[in-house]
């Protein structure tokens, strides 16, 4: 079957590009989904056939070959893809433009209709979701943590807003998790008990950490330091990771740079994209070539491509309160979650001790630098201690 993708003229800020060029698992959402159309066995044209039935996918949606696959096995031509299970819906709804909720831009087209998602019938589509219980946390962040996830290798979502930019790439993560789980239950014992024993060869041990280790994807090009970790991720060509760096659960692109100390978790590194020494990247997004330094610790942000986040910067991703707001179609709307970080746009620079505040956006080619009277420029005489009072060290007098 062929597969016509149609434009939705979306554009996605704070980056102000098309929504086809957004990154999800490393490249552009149209590269990504033309492997996924492939994955599915559809054939990816550039216009509408006119003499047979094909599937039609607006361009800011990110789907799965499981999930077209699971469509197209109840689907009639039509019809369009909704989904209804209610914790999906409560987990990956918010700010999604929906003309009725779960209608995703995915459908059956009869031959010779043009394409438009006007006038399509519903057909709901089972995504063959497991809900799983939340990973436990500290008591104080219970308000921002679900007490179910959904896993499933069927996937779906719009990319309607800079988080569902975190969202898509998260659900990619686990997503491949779920396929290959799914691959190998699939098999029959004997299929299993050959790729059980191929696993203990390579790994030499039944230590689970080995396995982690061993069920990575490392290129022979990648330069790994031997204390560095690495488990469950997938790492690219001519890769860097110094000493004692930590990386579990992600992807890191091509020429990605690692430094000594650094963490990498649930995250995604476009290529060339860096953290440096001591550096956090956790529930986060890098565009290619991005650059973030040691900081309080950044997570569920997205930074921009070549953007620059200097040594010392703080992202806030963590209400106590009210649901994080961001901004969508000129307005402060709630996000649905306490848990949420920055998006920071292609070329920005952020200096040292900026605090970011959660859900906001830092805009392309910004330049943001600290309060400068913390900063000292000048020094008066005096008997120390001096304390630093709108850029000028003064001595601090004594108490009697």
């Amino acid at each position: 079957m062929k597969v016509f993708v149609s434009s939705s003229q979306r554009i996605v800020s704070p980056w102000n590009e098309p929504v086809s060029e957004v990154q999800v698992l490393g490249r552009s959402l149209s590269v990504l989904m033309s492997e996924e159309f492939e994955r599915a066995g559809l054939t990816l044209v550039n216009s509408p056939p006119k003499d047979e039935v094909y599937l039609l996918v607006s361009d800011r949606t990110w789907i799965t070959s499981a999930a077209m696959e699971a469509f197209l096995g109840c689907a009639q031509p039509g019809q369009q893809l909704q989904v209804t299970h209610p914790l999906w819906l409560e987990m990956t709804g918010a700010l999604q433009d929906w003309k009725s909720e779960g209608l995703y831009e995915v459908a059956l087209m009869p031959s010779g209709v043009e394409p438009t998602f006007e006038g399509l019938n519903p057909v709901v589509v089972d995504l063959n979701i497991d809900e799983r219980d939340a990973p436990a946390e500290h008591p104080a962040l219970a308000h921002a943590m679900p007490e179910k996830l959904p896993f499933t290798d069927a996937c779906v979502h719009q990319i309607d807003h800079w988080t569902h930019v975190l969202r898509a790439n998260w659900m990619a993560i686990s997503s491949t998790f779920a396929r290959e789980g799914r691959a190998f239950a699939r098999k029959n014992l004997f299929s299993k008990a050959i790729g059980f024993l191929w696993l203990l060869l390579k790994t030499r041990s039944f230590s689970r950490w080995k396995f982690a280790r061993t069920l990575s994807q490392v290129p022979k090009s990648a330069n790994i330091h031997p204390t560095a970790v690495v488990e469950l991720s997938v790492i690219g060509e001519g890769a860097e990771i110094g000493p004692y760096a930590v990386i579990r659960g992600s992807v890191i692109g091509d020429g990605v740079k690692i430094e000594e100390h650094a963490v990498v978790n649930a995250s995604v590194l476009g290529s060339k994209a860096r953290v440096g020494k001591r550096g956090t990247a956790n529930l986060s997004v890098l565009y290619p070539e991005a650059f973030i330094s040691a900081g309080a610790g950044h997570q569920a942000c997205v930074f921009g491509r070549k953007c620059f986040v200097a040594w010392g910067v703080t992202t806030f991703d963590l209400s106590f309160g009210d649901p994080i707001k961001v901004r969508q179609h000129g307005q402060r709307v709630s996000s649905n979650t306490h848990f949420l970080g920055s998006a920071v746009g292609h070329r920005a620079r952020i200096g040292g001790e900026v605090s970011l505040g959660y859900g906001v956006e830092v805009p392309n080619d910004a330049t943001l630098v600290g309060h400068a009277d913390r900063v000292m420029r000048h020094w008066e005489d005096g008997a120390s201690p001096h304390r630093v009072v709108d850029g000028v060290a003064r001595s601090v007098p004594k108490k009697d």
